[in-house]
């Protein structure tokens, strides 16, 4: 392979995992739980990309702050308890992961995810030993996407921007790239692409949308 990056950022959700089972079902039980008004499918599978406090807001604006977190409290015990480690690997993704690492690629991930639900999926899945380093959200930190993917790059000491490609399934994952001026590659396997804006779809860094993991090597 010819090396064209020296670091190569994923996403979790969508991306390197299936977790939208997990996510829809912890959601519908605790929405059911706390007798909240209850949600579309279409609705429900909007939570699966941005935070959840900024999900909640959304569908709950007549809640309070304080009431919200109790919300995701409750979400959040009901999803590392009963569905975190239900989630699988995307077809493929262990293989781009282990041929990236073989080729001497940084791997690091960056994800909204918090960090006590992504270090207990990546050593259930022995993963961890892949990635220089794992970083995600610390409880409702306020950090965006382009914020943690910046401190998976100060971590990996990689400072050229033109050598570091983020991979991910969102809006969120473009916009994150866009504002830290990486390359970008769309995970159409995942959530997709999907409201984007003409100018973001244009981004001059924006490799490619691909409809599986394996794909993602002929591009990096």
């Amino acid at each position: 392979m010819n090396r064209k990056y020296d670091l190569i950022l994923f996403d979790l959700d969508g991306t390197v995992f299936d977790t939208a089972d997990t996510i829809l079902n912890s959601l519908k039980a605790v929405i059911e739980k706390l007798g909240l008004r209850k949600l579309t499918d279409e609705e429900i599978s909007t939570f699966i990309g941005p935070p959840a406090l900024q999900s909640f807001k959304r569908y709950y604006p007549e809640c309070s702050e304080e009431r919200i977190n109790e919300i995701i409290d409750e979400y959040r015990k009901y999803y590392m308890e009963k569905e975190l480690l239900n989630a699988k690997l995307f077809p493929g993704m262990l293989e781009v992961i282990k041929s990236l690492k073989g080729n001497g690629y940084k791997i690091a991930l960056a994800t909204y995810k918090i960090m006590k639900c992504v270090t207990p999926l990546f050593d259930y899945n022995d993963l961890t030993k892949y990635f220089d380093t794992l970083r995600g959200s610390v409880n409702e930190s306020g950090l965006t996407k382009a914020d943690i993917m910046k401190l998976a790059m100060e971590d990996c000491g990689v400072k050229d921007l033109d050598k570091v490609c983020m991979i991910g399934d969102t809006k969120y994952d473009l916009r994150g790239a866009i504002e830290c001026k990486i390359f970008f590659i769309g995970a159409n396997y995942g959530v997709g692409i999907r409201d984007v804006t003409d100018e973001e779809k244009n981004y001059s860094k924006y490799l490619a949308n691909v409809d599986r993991p394996i794909d993602i090597l002929a591009y990096v």
